[in-house]
């Protein structure tokens, strides 16, 4: 079951470690493929593990269920410069609760009405709203 999640989700080098449905709510436990990270300070891969931090995200719905992504945002300490960073994920923003896709998906729904019924028909608010329609113009800006 944990293959077909990491399958239907189809975000790189992530899998379902395990799936918790609560209501119309489907709850994700993720993590990156991965066991290493590159340190933002010196560019060398670190594999020294220093905390886990777990972090949820909304992202895009499978079927008629909600998907909240439960992730494990590793910490690691550099061996070469000696400090902690956390890793980076590519498809959610630091210190965001959502993913880009499901920002992306929201701005497009915003494009065709506005944010205020986009944000009634998604359980978000308005505030919620415009900080993905700023986050996908800033990605647009740095890609």
């Amino acid at each position: 079951m944990k293959r077909v999640l990491t399958e239907l989700l189809n975000l790189p080098n992530v899998v379902v470690e395990s799936s918790l449905r609560e209501g119309s709510v489907l709850i994700l436990s993720v993590s990156k493929k991965v066991k290493s990270a590159v340190c933002p300070d010196c560019g060398k891969k670190s594999e020294h593990l220093h905390q886990n931090q777990k972090h949820l995200v909304k992202d895009l719905p499978i079927g008629d269920k909600e998907v909240i992504l439960n992730l494990n945002r590793r910490r690691f300490k550099c061996k070469t410069c000696r400090k902690t960073f956390t890793e980076q994920l590519d498809f959610v923003g630091t210190r965001k609760g959502f993913t880009h896709r499901y920002a992306e998906n929201i701005v497009k729904q915003v494009i065709s009405s506005n944010v205020s019924n986009v944000a009634r028909n998604n359980g978000l608010s308005d505030e919620e709203v415009n900080s993905m329609i700023e986050d996908v113009a800033q990605n647009y800006v740095d890609n």
